[in-house]
């Protein structure tokens, strides 16, 4: 695989799982074995609570210790066991497979209000086949199913072990140039698959990212995914995407290439080395001026802790003329190789 080395091992496909396969099965199976039969394991003091009356993806409280468990729905061959998140239009829970109790899933469904709406039921089952397609990459997370059943669409994942990028350097402050660098390796080769897949990315933003438990950046959410030759000539006047990392090119409706998914990184590489994005705008609108306006901050005068040829290549990255950038994924990608052998080791950076 080109400009990727890391692990050879597909990263495991679990969050906060046991540390063992077999751990995992037993688990899992146990989880199986007690959704089907109608009950619900406290995880507070572990009795059985009966669910046939219970309302499904709600909380209610252990008779006995008096702890909160969650009442699991049953959709195609998963039982959704506990909430990760969600937004406007659905919302995504941690699932077992009752066929395959090995590993844990990620599946997301419409929410209650969204469910009926052909947009939103079109949009979910395209991401799931656009991920299907993309997905056999170690930076990609896997599509695995999609469908639906009693009318609710669902499509599933697996479920990536890890820290979500924008968690990360909240915690971190910012990261370290050497560990920055490799992400931004996994990212172009995950966005070089998917590109030659026939699709362009287009939602790159850190709560995109997980940088799982071996050092992989994985790649999710292929919601604003589109054919390549449909993004170089946008039809949509809707602007998507998020405002401190989308491109220039798509607020100006110009069409879209690597270079555009070029820039995101960037922008995406520079929030991940200062601990904060390059534009520090609240308003979206003043955000889109600034990501168009020929006069902006240098990065180098926002990055003068750095290394001259860290900045040089970040400055190319995110230049706000698409021709003035690094016009394919492999050319950024040697660009970043040429200067990782000479990072600093983390421990050797100053604190953030």
């Amino acid at each position: 695989m080109w400009f990727f080395s890391r692990k050879k091992s597909r990263p495991a496909a679990v969050a906060d799982a046991p540390s063992s396969p077999a751990a995992l099965a037993r688990q899992c199976e146990g989880m199986v074995t007690a959704f089907e039969s109608g009950r619900i394991p406290c995880p507070g003091c572990g009795l059985m609570i009966p669910s046939a009356s219970l309302e499904t993806l709600k909380m209610v409280e252990c008779p006995k210790c008096q702890r909160i468990a969650f009442v699991p729905m049953r959709i195609g061959q998963y039982w959704l066991f506990e909430p990760l998140g969600g937004g406007g239009m659905g919302s995504v829970y941690k699932a077992v497979n009752r066929q395959h109790p090995s590993q844990l899933f990620a599946v997301k469904i419409l929410s209650r209000a969204e469910r009926t709406k052909p947009v939103n039921i079109h949009a979910l089952l395209n991401e799931a086949r656009i991920g299907q397609i993309v997905g056999n990459h170690p930076c990609l997370v896997k599509c695995t199913d999609s469908g639906c059943e009693d009318g609710e669409y669902y499509s599933a994942m697996e479920l990536v072990q890890g820290e979500r990028l924008d968690k990360r350097v909240d915690r971190l402050g910012r990261m370290p140039e050497r560990e920055v660098l490799q992400m931004v390796m996994h990212l172009l080769s995950a966005e070089q698959h998917i590109y030659k897949c026939g699709y362009l990315y287009r939602d790159m933003k850190p709560e995109n990212i997980i940088i799982n438990h071996e050092g992989y950046a994985v790649l999710f959410d292929f919601g604003l995914c589109l054919p390549r030759e449909q993004a170089l000539h946008p039809q949509d006047e809707y602007v998507s995407g998020s405002p401190y990392y989308l491109p220039p090119e798509r607020l100006l409706g110009t069409g879209e290439g690597a270079y555009s998914e070029i820039y995101s990184i960037g922008m995406v590489m520079y929030y991940a080395l200062a601990g904060e994005t390059f534009f520090d705008a609240k308003e979206v609108e003043t955000l889109a001026k600034r990501h168009l306006s020929k006069v902006r901050l240098s990065v180098s005068g926002q990055l003068r802790d750095f290394r001259p040829e860290l900045v040089e290549v970040l400055s190319r990255m995110i230049k706000q003329d698409p021709s003035e950038r690094y016009q394919t994924f492999l050319d950024a990608a040697q660009a970043v190789e040429a200067i990782l052998p000479t990072a600093p080791d983390p421990a050797a950076e100053p604190a953030p």
